[in-house]
């Protein structure tokens, strides 16, 4: 979403992490603070990064 700002993505690393996952932005940094955020099992985490990547 082209709107997206930081305190609309904030509270989704605390529960992701929460709840065992990982919240990143593109490049494996901690929480969105990249322009872009990527929240996965926290399993898949290093394949879905990966894929952007590419």
């Amino acid at each position: 979403e082209p709107e997206v700002k930081l305190w609309d993505l904030a509270p989704l690393d605390i529960l992701v992490r929460e709840a065992g996952g990982r919240f990143t932005d593109l490049h494996a940094g901690l929480g969105p603070h990249g322009g872009s955020a990527v929240a996965t099992n926290g399993l898949l985490h290093d394949a879905v990064l990966a894929a952007f990547a590419d």
